[in-house]
């Protein structure tokens, strides 16, 4: 009896025994989940400082209207931005109608049908220049109307069109997946394209161009990144344009960037290049920072947060600028950088703003909106699209 009562309470012992260490080990693993990764910094910036722009803009970020009925034009994807011509403000959605709102009070003064919204093709983007209209269907079609809708010029193309339109110089850019045409601003002449083909397109948005003198520098949709001279339409080649990084089947979360003579790429939103244009050397090259759930560049620096933290690096040598353990929402990402009454403010999706004095947030601001797709600004003016349509101005 006395054994078979030692070898029922082995076996309980045993069964409590794993039970305790499988229970220790769930609970090691929820309070590891629950450490926070602080980020590690690369060198400290002890002599330059973010590059703050002389401009004149001001705000109280009290003063708020929403841009009256045009809150069902909701088109989350698009790059169509509303914009100020003289006193008014003026919205384009998707279905090619256009809003005039008076721009004191946001009260709609009227709207019409731009031009025939045929076949359900998608505005997706709108250039404004001399009073005329460049829009980007996304069909791959390209027209420039007049403020009445009357189409001066219109170009075809059969590839699909999700990204924002460019000019310089009276050249339109315009940036399908795998392609880059140059038009005519005047007559919508087809000047000339370059087609750079590589893996499986797997999305028509993202492209980005930036000028240097007479050559362009631009990644498009598809990840493949180039430079042409503008105005003869030849390609460029030199080391950035080389890069191998431009092979990725997803270029989601990668960017290029211009600030002064150096072309900034940010590969897979954690390694930098930055390229020296005039000595056509690389400063940085494939220089591992801080991943990143959100970013943007700013003059000198490029901005990042995860989490709580917001870290500023020097692009140009890869220094940290400041790292802040700050109190805004893990989830919230940014959406905008702007130097506003002399200081640095970074504007958040959840409507938040945070203000950067001396290397610390001083000041948390909120504009009371959540949700928020873009931010703009015009003429001291702050546009918020948000995601359910309304367009909010402070």
């Amino acid at each position: 009896m006395n054994f078979i009562f030692l070898y029922k309470f082995f076996i309980l012992f045993s069964i409590i025994f794993i039970v305790s260490c499988n229970s220790v080990e769930r609970i090691v693993d929820l309070n590891f989940k629950k450490n926070i990764n602080i980020p590690e910094t690369n060198n400290q910036e002890n002599v330059e400082n973010i590059l703050l722009t002389n401009l004149n803009f001001k705000s109280n970020f009290t003063s708020k209207f929403y841009l009256e009925k045009i809150q069902k034009s909701k088109n989350i994807n698009s790059k169509l931005k509303t914009i100020i011509i003289g006193d008014k403000f003026y919205t384009f959605n998707s279905k090619s109608e256009v809003f005039i709102n008076n721009s004191d009070d946001g009260k709609l003064i009227t709207k019409y049908q731009i031009i025939e919204n045929e076949n359900s093709d998608n505005l997706s983007s709108m250039y404004l220049k001399d009073n005329y209209f460049i829009l980007g269907f996304r069909s791959g079609k390209i027209i420039k109307t007049d403020f009445d809708g009357n189409i001066i010029w219109e170009f075809t193309n059969k590839k699909i069109f999700n990204s924002a339109i460019y000019e310089f110089n009276n050249v339109v850019l315009v940036l399908y997946g795998d392609e880059l045409v140059a038009l005519n601003f005047d007559d919508g002449v087809k000047l000339w394209s370059e087609t750079y083909i590589d893996k499986p397109i797997i999305q028509s948005k993202g492209g980005q161009i930036y000028n240097f003198f007479n050559d362009i520098y631009f990644k498009l949709p598809n990840g493949k990144i180039g430079s042409i001279d503008l105005f003869l339409g030849a390609k460029k080649n030199n080391k950035f344009v080389n890069l191998a990084v431009q092979n990725s089947i997803n270029s989601t979360n990668d960017k290029i960037y211009l600030f002064k003579n150096f072309v900034i790429y940010l590969d897979d939103a954690q390694f930098l290049y930055t390229y020296n244009l005039l000595t056509e050397e690389f400063l940085l090259y494939n220089y591992k920072i801080n991943s990143s759930t959100s970013n943007y560049f700013f003059n000198n620096s490029l901005i990042i947060k995860k989490d709580n933290y917001i870290e500023a690096i020097n692009i140009l040598n890869g220094n940290t600028f400041w790292l802040i353990d700050s109190k805004l929402n893990k989830k919230s990402k940014i959406l905008n950088i702007n130097n506003i009454n002399e200081n640095l403010y970074i504007f958040l999706n959840n409507g938040k703003i945070a203000l950067i004095n001396n290397n610390v947030i001083s000041e948390i601001l909120d504009l009371k909106v959540k949700k928020i797709n873009s931010i703009d600004f015009i003429n001291n003016k702050i546009i918020a699209k948000l995601e359910n349509g309304k367009i909010g101005i402070f």
